[in-house]
Parts: C-alpha cells; sequence; structure tokens
C-alpha cells in the first residue's frame, strides 16, 4: 500500500476490499465520509501515543497588557506547550508551565520582563482560550506549539499521507463501514484492522532511532548560560 494516496484512491481501494467496485449502495458522499472518519481515527491513534513526533504546528502572539486570554488558532486541537520570548535565557526562550485550576489566584504578582530566565508566567488551557497569569504586561512575545486538527480531504486529488503505507488503515476501516452498512460480517477486515494498528503502534513509537524520549525534568528544564540556575519552574512559582 502506497504512502500517499489521494481521495479518489482511497475509495477505490476500500470498494475493491468491501467487494463494491460497480456498486452504488455505498454512494461516493457516504465512502468521503468513512474515509475522513478513519483518517480521524488514524490521526487520533498516532496523537494519544506520540504527541508531536507526526503533526504539530507553530504561532506566536504578542501580548497588550490589558488581556489575560488569547484566542487559540483557527485549527488547533491539543496543545504541546508554551514559551515565552526573553533576552535572558541562552536560546532566547523561556517554557512556561501550567498551572491547575485551584492555582487560579495563585500568582498575584505582575508579570513584568523575566530576570536571569526566569518568569512567574503560567497558562491554561480555557474552552479555545490561552489563559495567562499573572497578567502579562504589554509586548511580551508568546509563542504555542500545537497538534492541529486533521483538515478532511474533501477533493478528489486531496492526498492522505500514510507516513508508512498505514493509508492502509483508513482503506481497511473505510471498507469495514462499508459492509456494516450492507450488514455483511466484517470480522475478517476488523482482525485485519487490528493487526494494522498494533503494528503502526510499534512502528510509529520513536522517529529517532539515535536518541530515544526520556523523563523530563519539570522541576528546571531550562538554564541560564554560566550559572545551572532552574527557570521556569522549581523555585515555589
Amino acid at each position: 500500500m502506497a504512502s500517499t494516496m489521494t481521495l479518489l484512491q482511497l475509495r477505490t481501494a476500500a470498494r475493491q476490499r468491501a467487494d463494491m467496485v460497480g456498486s452504488l449502495f455505498v454512494t461516493d458522499p457516504e465512502l468521503t465520509s468513512y474515509v475522513n472518519q478513519s483518517a480521524y481515527e488514524l490521526y487520533d491513534l498516532l496523537i494519544q501515543k506520540y504527541g508531536d513526533a507526526y503533526f504539530a504546528a507553530s504561532d506566536q502572539i504578542t501580548t497588550d497588557g490589558v488581556n489575560e486570554t488569547f484566542a487559540m488558532p483557527g485549527d488547533f486541537y491539543k496543545l504541546l506547550g508554551v514559551d515565552l520570548k526573553t533576552s535572558g535565557a541562552p536560546n532566547g526562550w523561556i517554557t512556561c508551565r501550567p498551572f491547575m485550576m485551584s492555582e487560579r489566584n495563585r500568582n498575584w504578582r505582575p508579570n513584568a520582563a523575566p530576570v536571569l530566565g526566569f518568569t512567574a508566567l503560567r497558562y491554561r488551557i480555557l474552552g479555545d482560550t490561552l489563559w495567562l497569569s499573572p497578567l502579562p504586561s504589554s509586548g511580551q512575545i508568546i509563542r504555542r506549539w500545537y497538534v492541529p486538527r486533521w483538515a478532511e480531504l474533501v477533493n478528489d486529488s486531496d492526498v492522505l499521507d500514510g507516513v508508512s503505507g498505514w493509508t492502509e488503515y483508513v482503506v481497511v476501516d473505510a471498507a469495514i463501514k462499508c459492509l456494516q452498512k450492507e450488514e455483511s460480517d466484517p470480522s475478517v477486515l476488523m482482525a485485519q484492522k487490528q493487526a494494522l494498528a498494533g503494528r503502526i503502534e510499534s512502528a510509529a513509537s520513536n522517529r529517532d532511532e539515535g536518541a530515544p524520549p526520556t523523563v523530563s525534568d519539570v522541576m528546571g528544564p531550562d538554564s541560564v548560560a554560566g550559572f545551572g540556575w532552574p527557570t521556569s519552574g522549581g523555585w515555589g512559582y
């Protein structure tokens, strides 16, 4: 199975798997819906286990000194991290830490320019907005890392990237949906889908074979050059 397939190719392959070539029992619009729902499932399978390893985007906002909540990007799905731009850190950015809802009134100190790479600024997702606390001063640049939402296939020429032949998962799952509508037995395809899910979970776990993931130091992930002091956490904030 190809690593990339167009919507038309996915529909054709799903009809072949369901033995519905030439049949109009499942219309093209219906099958397009099945393909997209199956693609959503593959997308979530990768995101739930591997987060930013396959899908990641970023944007930047500038604070105005008045607002503490900022709308997330229109394609926002899951947040990966928040950074604050500063000249006080070696790489120009400080990692911000989230706060729990029960801590919403804890950070009462004004948030001015970071000192020696340290910031008291914290964040929380509130609906479709990013809530910063304490109220950030004007002119601060915030970078947001996030997983974008899956963009549905609409046109026959739209392409699904299956990375390593994982388009097969979408084809098989869409074919299962076709057979379920027909009230036919999809058990063989369901067994294939389960095997594919296991293969994907095993193969997709680490894209950097030379440096597998390690446990993060949440108390002090950044340090000020020459001092080794913790920043953005670990000082009781």
